[in-house]
């Protein structure tokens, strides 16, 4: 018996509702999940008006969503009686992502290695919408620090881990991200577009040359990056892998001819560890 396969689904912004013919999709829960994602290390309480702003959903709504995530200890009150934040039902759930046996423990002496060789940060992250959470970190002792740690996050649009993994997509796919990363620009900076396209573009000219993505300054003025992505066993990109550090120790001539070749090696041993569910085609649905 034959299926119609569905739509691809390359991400939605957070004002905009599922669709309502895709019937694997339940809208509450998105956007719970979209109530959660307003959190981060730099807005680590928020009222439900601040969460109403950041998603765009009607503050009844948002005030519903965080009684029930209270209810089930993923949100906890701050400490103001109108603020709330993380809880640790929540935390639970990443505690479990993150110490997840296999590709993690495979990689952390690999990118101490290189962390150590090249006196740099080397990160993996994993794609979720327009970011890419870091999901494995390591850090030579003495280098130029930024506030980044595993569960942390960086924008798609313009890091070099976020570029590399868009880069090695399938055409319709990367089509598709892009297209959700014009609107989330767009909801809050709309102006700021068309640079970030064109920077999109070198990327893909780059990776097509060469197999990675430079950031010489752009998240960061004083710090110099390259990015590979991971492949699953199915070629599909699943993760990315990024090196950075001070641009007066990284040069573009050593990230592209000392730096990019090891991450490259790097990915290739992690390729085959890939889960399963981390490489499917998102237009992909479980026959159940």
């Amino acid at each position: 018996m034959s299926r119609t396969r569905p739509r691809a689904v390359t991400g939605y912004s957070m004002t905009e509702e599922p669709p309502v013919k895709e019937p694997v999709l339940v809208a509450a829960l998105a956007r719970g999940l979209a109530v959660l994602r307003c959190f981060s290390p730099e807005r680590v309480e928020l009222g439900t008006t601040d969460i109403a702003r950041l998603t765009g959903l009607p503050q009844p709504t948002v005030w519903r969503l965080a009684r029930t995530l209270m209810a089930e200890g993923c949100l906890i009150a701050g400490d103001r009686p109108d603020r709330l934040r993380i809880g640790p039902g929540a935390l639970l759930l990443g505690h479990a992502a993150l110490t997840r046996a296999g590709l993690g423990d495979v990689a952390l002496p690999l990118l101490r290695e290189v962390a150590l060789n090249f006196e740099a940060s080397v990160s993996i992250a994993q794609p979720l919408r327009d970011r890419m959470v870091i999901i494995q970190r390591a850090e030579a002792p003495d280098i130029l620090r930024v506030d980044l740690h595993i569960g942390s996050t960086l924008p798609m649009v313009n890091s070099s881990v976020g570029l590399a993994f868009l880069a090695a997509l399938p055409a319709r796919e990367r089509t598709g991200r892009i297209r959700m990363l014009e609107r989330e620009v767009g909801r809050v900076t709309p102006d700021r577009w068309p640079q970030l396209k064109r920077g999109i573009d070198e990327a893909l000219t780059q990776y097509r040359r060469t197999g990675f993505v430079f950031n010489l300054g752009r998240s960061h003025r004083d710090i110099h990056a390259v990015g590979v992505p991971i492949l699953a066993p199915n070629g599909r990109p699943a993760l990315a892998l990024t090196c950075g550090a001070a641009r007066n120790r990284m040069t573009r001539d050593r990230l592209a001819n000392d730096v990019a070749p090891r991450l490259h090696a790097i990915a290739a041993t992690l390729s085959p560890l890939v889960p399963a569910a981390l490489a499917r085609d998102p237009g992909e649905v479980s026959p159940h």
